[in-house]
């Protein structure tokens, strides 16, 4: 909750036109299609895909001679999706690793801060960058049901996972005026989730913290200025290894298998300044 409304907060000041040194700010509602998906191997284990929706804003500090600039992105997001995976049942055969559908449902805030040094050219600009990041969000499983292996139904209890991630950010962003009022731009890099965290409340072990190991992926945006409408198309990807297993009791460990996410969504922006 505190970091809830410390991102509030901080939306609120993007909000602010008395920010000093602001050569651009603007604030976006966005529409987002998101893929989770889990591996052992080369074998899919989970598939959880559907619709994710958010809020968030963005800021441009001019800190030298519009050569030096600062970005500062917020966002708070959630939803509900589909997923298609199998149980976990390793006291009882019969109803282990059996086909299984039910709902997650998505809650979470992320924030970004870049520094970059931009270098004029034509009618536009590069502008390579680097930055830090930090993404909280939950991720809740639905009680549902199961066919064991002589097709009677059981009860299969969801849980709760609540991840935190710290990423680094390296990448070039590019302007291109086109005209007084139209201005394009696009953005592209790599992140590397260098500390990773998930917290699972997993049924029969309670809290348990897995370590996934953090692997490079890709995030690009790309949009336009026209006067004060700032739509873009943007995708992020974030790349997990599997954990270390935890033992929880009873010769049993649990740990995060490989797992990859997927964003790829719109955001229909408007411009302050």
């Amino acid at each position: 909750m505190k970091l809830i409304l410390m991102l509030t907060f901080c939306l609120a000041l993007l909000a602010s036109p008395a920010c000093a040194g602001v050569e651009e700010w603007f604030l976006y509602p966005s529409l987002q299609y998101f893929t989770w998906k889990e591996f052992s191997g080369n074998r899919r284990l989970v598939m959880e895909e559907g619709p994710l929706y958010a809020v968030g804003g963005g800021v441009r500090f001019d800190l030298y001679r519009k050569s030096l600039l600062v970005n500062v992105k917020g966002e708070i997001f959630g939803g509900e999706v589909g997923y298609r995976g199998q149980t976990q049942n390793l006291d009882n055969a019969a109803q282990h690793a059996r086909p299984l559908k039910t709902d997650v449902t998505y809650f979470g805030t992320k924030l970004e801060g870049d520094v970059g040094w931009r270098l004029p050219l034509g009618s536009g600009s590069i502008e390579p960058f680097a930055g830090i990041g930090y993404r909280w969000w939950q991720r809740d499983l639905a009680n549902s049901t199961a066919l064991d292996t002589d097709g009677n139904a059981f009860p299969v209890g969801g849980f709760t996972e609540v991840w935190h991630t710290l990423y680094s950010r390296l990448g070039l962003h590019g302007n291109l005026a086109v005209g007084s009022d139209l201005t394009l731009f696009a953005e592209g890099g790599g992140r590397y989730p260098f500390l990773n965290r998930n917290v699972a409340d997993f049924p029969g072990a309670g809290t348990v913290t897995i370590k996934p190991e953090p692997r490079w992926s890709l995030f690009a945006e790309l949009g336009a200025r026209y006067g004060k409408f700032r739509p873009a198309l943007f995708y992020e990807g974030f790349r997990f290894g599997q954990s270390q297993a935890v033992p929880i009791g009873g010769n049993r460990f649990l740990l995060q298998p490989e797992s990859d996410s997927d964003i790829f969504g719109v955001n229909f922006g408007w411009a302050f300044k």
